[in-house]
């Protein structure tokens, strides 16, 4: 059974997750890859199919197709933490979603049962 929490306690939750994406920089969406690959050239020691040379991508689905970016050697520990960057920020927004949608579910629950208690009240017979 889920626990009764009050809106006022996940408001304060979401509020907190909002701060926290608050603090996230630079994103990219997509999946950093590393791999191997041939480099092209006739001559090279790939070109046999030995050794390959080592290489990242950022890869992402587009219109329902895998796309891939190469990414340059300088740039792979950045881009690298952009896409965990990317990840933690939809964790963060799926996150304040269930808070929103817990409130709006808590805050419906609460206006039934007072409505409930309301209706109780006028009914029961005036004390003397």
């Amino acid at each position: 059974m889920e626990e009764q929490v009050s809106i006022k306690m996940l408001r304060q939750r979401a509020e907190a997750k909002i701060k926290e994406l608050g603090k996230c920089g630079m994103s990219v969406s997509g999946s950093f890859v590393r791999t191997s690959r041939k480099c092209g050239k006739p001559d090279c020691r790939c070109a046999d199919g030995s050794e390959k040379h080592p290489c990242c991508l950022l890869t992402r689905k587009v219109a329902g197709k895998t796309k891939s970016v190469y990414v340059p050697v300088d740039m792979e520990e950045e881009v690298e933490r952009w896409a965990r960057e990317h990840k933690k920020m939809r964790r963060l927004l799926a996150e304040i979603d269930d808070l929103a949608e817990k409130m709006i579910k808590s805050h419906a629950s609460a206006r039934r049962a007072a409505s409930k208690n309301l209706e109780r009240l006028n009914r029961s017979p005036p004390t003397s």
